[in-house]
Formats: structure tokens, C-alpha cells, sequence
């Protein structure tokens, strides 16, 4: 992995030149990570980004499938959030 500290973002030749080189970055704030840049072409814009959409998804599900198998939620617990989900989208 490559890092990369916030405030090196103001140098924008260097930071191109890596991204060209490495295709992607690891962003840090006082030596924690918190982003990532990756590089893409121009003309996929729209399609690089449905991808990382669509890989941050699949990360999410994942991680949630891992929760519910170590701390399974009860009957009452998933009717909450179904009722919940159909309050917020104007359902119920």
C-alpha cells in the first residue's frame, strides 16, 4: 500500500505523477488513514465509480453477514429495523 499525508495534497504534480505510477493512494491525517484516491480514466468516469460503489457495497454486506453470524439478531430486532426502513421511505 502507498501512503500519502493530507497535506502533500497541495503539491498536484507530484500527487498526479504517483497516482499515474501507483494507481492508488492511501490518504493520512496524523498517521491514520482516512481515504483513498485512485486513479481513473476520463472518459470512465461514470463507469469507475459505479465499481467502488459497488465494491464498497459488497465490502458492507459482508461485514454485516460477519455481525449477525457473532451476534445473530432476535425476531424482534429485524421487525424494528423493517419498520424503520418503511417509516424513512414514507411506507408507513
Amino acid at each position: 500500500m502507498n501512503y500519502m499525508a493530507v497535506k502533500d495534497l497541495k503539491k498536484t504534480r507530484s500527487l498526479r505523477e504517483r497516482l499515474e505510477k501507483e494507481g492508488e493512494l492511501i490518504l493520512t491525517k496524523d498517521g491514520q488513514p482516512f481515504a483513498l484516491l485512485v486513479g481513473i480514466q476520463p472518459e470512465n468516469v461514470e463507469g469507475s465509480l459505479a465499481e467502488i460503489r459497488r465494491a464498497m457495497f459488497s465490502a458492507a454486506v459482508m461485514a454485516a453477514r460477519k455481525k449477525s453470524v457473532s451476534t445473530p439478531p432476535n425476531a424482534g430486532d429485524i421487525e424494528d429495523e423493517i419498520m424503520e426502513s418503511r417509516k424513512n421511505r414514507g411506507l408507513k
